[in-house]
């Protein structure tokens, strides 16, 4: 009986051991074939919680845009018209020239008659001076230079002209000044020329055209009731002189 014990007793610690090495394998080994693990639900990372702030204030909502004004700029206003210029005193322009009339038309100026024939370059008789011939052709009759704009002239100007006196009877005329292309009658000046006689005539603007306006037309009308029967007669030097 303890012979067969003492024999097993060897056999049970190798049994023993053996299993104890086995145990050791399975914990330290995993097995080959492992049953699929459960799919488990994924674990969301944690975050650190956010420090409560100061709540934004709501911001103001926009208004309608507003406008700027402009202030009027002076420089962009229209300027005013212009008035009407003073005469030119010498070379060629389109404007009316301050001598109307020297032997021939001024720039500026043109001349017409009613009721009388003009010949812009008359020869005087027994003379070569050229000069603006008026021959009457009717009872009522003027010449006229008439200007191609109006224009002012400086103050204390005077109108100059002279007129060699028609035959027989010589002439007597109305000088007259108008700011339009109308014919003027008011405040005329008398002007007597003996016959075929050279008489110069000097006559204040002021006194043609009161109130200094623009010129626009001379006006020369044949007195008929002082010279009943007028005859040819001429003009010259007819000029706008400054003081």
């Amino acid at each position: 009986m303890r012979a067969d014990v003492a024999a097993a007793g060897p056999r049970w610690g190798r049994y023993a051991a053996l299993a104890v090495a086995v145990g050791v394998i399975a914990v330290g080994v995993p097995p080959l074939i492992a049953p699929p693990d459960e799919p488990s639900a994924p674990v969301a990372a944690s975050q650190p919680a956010a420090t409560p702030g100061p709540s934004p204030s709501p911001s103001p909502s926009p208004g309608p845009a507003s406008t700027p004004s402009l202030s009027p700029n002076p420089s962009a206003s229209p300027s005013a018209t212009p008035g009407p210029a003073r005469c030119v005193a010498g070379g060629a322009s389109p404007r009316p020239a301050c001598a109307v009339y020297t032997t021939a038309l001024g720039s500026g100026w043109a001349a017409e008659g009613v009721g009388v024939k003009v010949v812009p370059a008359g020869l005087v008789p027994g003379t070569e001076i050229v000069a603006l011939r008026v021959e009457p052709k009717e009872k009522t009759a003027s010449v006229s230079l008439i200007a191609s704009e109006p224009f002012t002239v400086a103050d204390g100007t005077v109108l100059k002209l002279r007129i060699y006196g028609g035959r027989l009877h010589g002439t007597v005329a109305r000088l007259a000044l108008s700011p339009t292309t109308e014919f003027a009658t008011d405040r005329p000046a008398t002007l007597n020329a003996p016959v075929d006689e050279w008489v110069p005539f000097t006559v204040p603007v002021a006194d043609l055209l009161p109130g200094g306006g623009p010129i626009r037309r001379i006006d020369l009308e044949i007195a008929t009731e002082a010279v009943p029967n007028a005859y040819r007669f001429f003009i010259d030097d007819v000029a706008f002189v400054a003081p």
